[in-house]
């Protein structure tokens, strides 16, 4: 006597034949022909699995079975991995036609998915109590998804954080919000820390609440996009644009007029209140406007001293073509009574073809024209 399912699978067969063949006479299509003949051979296969294992049913004259039958088993705890599962498989497909960092999440999220589903469907059948049963399975996954939870969760937190700083539309405004975040959080803190007791649901709703509102907001800051932020140019970027002019660049904001003692400088090159340059090194008081002399294929730490009256920045044109060498450097502006470090090393000596044909090196200060200052580079 077959059971219902054998019935149905059997009869699901016998249609799937019948449609196979008649497709097969009347239309006569490769494609449609080979898709009915899959799915008569797939429910010929269940059905004959069915019926071989009777829909898992139990004669009633085998006593024997009735222990180890469907119905008497326990009914299988609730689990939410087939539905992470199905979600790795999605964003495997979706990772596939965008983004490789999608497409490994969702294998990521795939082998977690099924190793988790893979040890709660063992520990169900470790013994007869529920009890039990979730004590094996915490004994052996807590250890893994206790710091895999919290690094993810802190990670979520951060990129969300700074999605929303970064979307938001100044820097001013960021500070402002968190501000305003933080008054809030702390005023959350204090009303609960003033209750005698609160419950385990209502803690777990505003954690949650809290949740949403922050992985929602950086989703949308993440949508709309980095505000837009301005880039600072060092002064090798302006240099290299023959951009170094008496005007002030962003490069000259908030710059240092101060160095170090410890610099080892090779020389102090001086802009005077006259306008031309000096230089003087180191151990000898006095100071010159001759050539001053470097060494070759050496870094050359210069204090640039401006003794003007207005703001100035020193620049020297190098040896194009030469790595480690730009084709011109020079410094920020340096304010009044100021001093900035200018670090050189010349790649070819000053008799160079290339040297020559620009004039040699030379320091110069934009906007005076009187301000030169030869340098020899045997």
């Amino acid at each position: 006597m077959f059971t219902t399912g054998s019935k149905l699978l059997i009869g699901s067969s016998a249609l799937a034949l019948v449609a196979t063949l008649l497709f097969g006479i009347l239309d006569g299509g490769l494609l449609g022909s080979v898709g009915l003949i899959s799915a008569t051979v797939a429910l010929s296969v269940l059905a004959g699995i069915n019926v071989f294992t009777r829909d898992a049913n139990v004669r009633s004259d085998e006593v024997e079975s009735f222990g180890g039958a469907a119905a008497a088993s326990g009914r299988p705890g609730a689990s939410m991995w087939p539905f992470t599962i199905g979600l790795a498989a999605t964003t495997i497909t979706l990772g596939l036609v965008t983004y490789t960092a999608i497409f490994v999440l969702g294998l990521i999220l795939l082998m977690a998915g099924l190793a988790e589903w893979l040890v709660q469907a063992w520990s169900e059948r470790a013994s007869s109590e529920t009890g039990h049963n979730a004590e094996v399975r915490a004994r052996m996954l807590h250890p893994v998804e206790m710091p895999a939870g919290a690094a993810i969760g802190l990670g979520v937190v951060i990129y969300a954080f700074s999605r929303v700083m970064l979307g938001l539309p100044s820097k001013t405004s960021t500070i402002v919000a968190f501000a305003v975040v933080a008054s809030v959080v702390l005023a959350i803190g204090s009303l609960i820390g003033s209750r005698r007791s609160i419950s385990a649901p209502a803690m777990t709703g505003g954690f949650a609440i809290a949740a949403v509102v922050l992985v929602s907001g950086g989703a949308v800051a993440g949508l709309n996009g980095e505000r837009e932020i301005e880039e600072h140019h060092t002064t090798a970027y302006y240099a290299a644009k023959d951009e170094c002019g008496a005007e002030e660049i962003s490069a000259d904001e908030h710059a240092s007029q101060t160095v170090a003692g410890k610099a080892s400088s090779a020389a102090e090159i001086f802009l005077t209140e006259s306008g031309t340059i000096e230089f003087q090194m180191p151990g000898d008081p006095a100071r010159r406007t001759d050539a001053l002399q470097l060494p070759r294929s050496n870094p050359n730490n210069l204090l640039m001293r401006n003794e003007s009256s207005e703001p100035r920045r020193f620049v020297i044109d190098m040896a194009e073509g030469y790595e480690g060498s730009p084709p011109r450097m020079c410094t920020q502006i340096i304010e009044e009574g100021g001093v900035q470090l200018l670090t050189v090393k010349f790649a070819v000596p000053s008799f160079a073809p290339e040297v020559e044909a620009v004039g040699g090196y030379r320091f110069t200060v934009p906007g005076v024209d009187s301000a030169s200052l030869q340098v020899v580079v045997p």
